[in-house]
This record gives structure tokens, sequence and C-alpha cells, in this order.
């Protein structure tokens, strides 16, 4: 191939670990960059990464995967794979930068959850739900979207039934599952403490229900798909089933009737589609949540997945806040059924 592509690709990430979160620990493997412009898959290309930490951009080569088109609520981009050599460049970057708050970044405690929360400006609006909280960041479920750099200002219930202020701002948003991701801003020492507190006990709850853990069947034919579905459903503390083909995912689903199913879109045996329709049509099963999982563009993935019945859909990649809270909403709710 020739030399790579340089048409003006870039990244730009709120805070070095979201590199290392959203890059480094997927192995580079399907990355998503936003852009317009036509690429051919398996192009090389070159991508602009920046980061309030970094003094200058990086440049690292990638090769293009797949394209993804434009979507309700969803950028067109194309996903790739970023190279060996720019991976370890990578991962040497970030650990040179102060190991400490890299740490920090990645593994700050981190609690799935279903507390009550209220967006107090810019507009009021009751009825919001955590659905995982830290320290320095939350998931958001809210009767009407927030949009990406929106700046609000939240009330949030904690476990012992005290209340918090807090200003934060909206880092990421999915209108279509009425989710978004939220950093907040600089804490006094007292409110710190008590989110500290609220994740610690909320993780000891987890912890002492462990013997609840719901079963997850996770369905794709991309290895590094699975591994990352099954790997958050196991620190959710859930058990996982997992199959490679929409065949086999069937006879699982029917042998080991799980609590929530995944299932990638285009499979070989049988599709995410048709394994739907069979599951609903077996009295069974047919009321066990079940959400698609696909890069295909989202008017598609709406039609498709209200054409199997499915309950709802995550478009890949799939982000790691959305998934955990879809995980906590629907199996806390299914348990409470």
């Amino acid at each position: 191939m020739g030399p790579p592509q340089t048409t003006g690709l870039k990244l730009h990430f709120l805070a070095r670990a979201r590199l290392w979160s959203e890059v480094v620990v997927s192995a580079g493997e399907r990355v998503f960059v936003p852009t317009t412009e036509a690429f051919a898959v398996g192009a090389k290309v070159t991508v602009e990464i920046d980061a309030p930490e970094f003094d200058a951009p990086l440049f690292i080569s990638a090769a293009v995967q797949q394209l993804r088109p434009l979507g309700v609520g969803q950028p067109a981009g194309v996903l790739v794979k970023v190279d060996e050599s720019s991976l370890e460049k990578l991962r040497a970057l970030v650990a040179d930068h102060d190991d400490d708050a890299r740490v920090a970044g990645r593994a700050e405690p981190r609690a799935d959850c279903d507390l009550p929360a209220r967006v107090l400006r810019p507009l009021v609006m009751n009825g919001c739900s955590i659905k995982s909280l830290s320290a320095h960041g939350l998931t958001l479920k809210t009767p009407q979207p927030l949009a990406k750099d929106d700046q609000v200002a939240l009330a949030l219930g904690l476990p012992d039934g005290t209340e918090v202020t807090v200003s934060a701002v909206v880092s990421w948003a999915r209108p279509d599952l009425s989710l978004a991701g939220l950093k907040v801003g600089k804490l006094d020492p007292a409110t710190e403490k008590q989110l500290l507190y609220a994740v610690e006990l909320l993780l000891e709850r987890q912890k002492k229900g462990l013997g609840q853990a719901k079963l997850v069947l996770v369905a794709d034919d991309d290895p590094s798909i699975l591994d990352f579905t099954s790997r958050v459903v196991t620190k959710a503390g859930h058990r996982v089933v997992r199959a490679d083909r929409g065949d086999l995912a069937l006879e699982l689903i029917r042998k080991e009737k799980p609590d929530l199913i995944f299932l990638d879109v285009l499979m070989p045996g049988l599709d995410g589609l048709e394994v739907c329709k069979a599951i609903r049509a077996d009295a069974a099963l047919a009321k066990t949540p079940v959400f698609l999982l696909s890069a295909m563009g989202e008017d598609r993935l709406i039609a498709a997945a209200k054409t199997a019945q499915a309950d709802g859909y995550l478009t890949k990649p799939m982000r790691l806040d959305a998934l955990r809270a879809l995980l906590s909403d629907r199996l806390v709710k299914r348990s409470r059924a």
C-alpha cells in the first residue's frame, strides 16, 4: 500500500485516561474516528490525537476497518485499527505521564446503581436516575436528552439518604438510550468525601449481593466485542454465557434462560434478528430483554430492532458507561419484577 492518507482525521480526548480506556485497553481495535471523508476499507491513514495534558498533538498510524454512515444521533466516520508501533507509542506516552493520575483515571472506584437525581440548571428536570457513580463522574438517565458539552447543576441522591449538589459537564450523550456521561467539576472536600463514601457503600452492597447475580448471554462473532462486553458484564457482578454464532446462541438461550441477551445483528448460523424473533415466539423466553449490537447506521438499526421486537440496541463501538448503565437499568428492573 502507499503512504498513509492525511486528510484531517482527528481524535480529541478530554483526559489522557480516556485515551487509555478507549484506545489502549481495546488494543487499538475498532476505534471510531468521526469524518465525512470517503475512505476505502483497508486504507492506511494517519490520525491526529490531542488531550489537554499533551504539549503537542500526537500522530498515529491506523488502517480503516469499517465505514459508519451518518445516522440519527450518530456522526459519520470510520472504525480503524491502530498499528502496533503506534499502540506501543501510546502505551509509553501514557505511562510516562504521572502514573498515579493514569491509574486513578482508569480505575477510580465506580459503582453501578439506581439512585435518584434532579437536573437544576440550565433547566429543571426531575425523574432522573444515576446508573453509575464515582467521586468525579457519573452516568445519568434523563427523561429529556442532554447534549455533549452541556454544563449542568445536579442534585444527587446518595445511598445513605442524603443529597449533594454538584456542577458537571456532559462528556458524552446517547439520546437513543436517554443516557449521558458527566464529568463532575471541582468539589469541596466535604462533598468529595460524601461521594467517596457513597461509592464505597454501593460497592459493599454490590459485593454482598453477588449471590443474586444475573445471567447475561452475549452473542457476537467479533472476538474483541465479545471479550469487551463479557468483561463489562462480569465486572458488574453478573455471570456470562458467550456465543459466536446465532444458532449456538439460540441453543444456549433455550437451555440457560438468561436474564438479559445481547445479539450481534450479523452472525453466522442465524443472524441476530432471526434469533430475536425466535425468542419472541417462545412463550418461555418471550419476555427476556434483548438488545441488538451493530455498527450499521442508527436509522437502519432502529428499524431492525422494531422488526425483530428487540427492547433496544447499542451501536458499535459501544461506550463503556452506556453498556454499564444498561446492565444496571435492565437487570435491576428485572430483579424487581
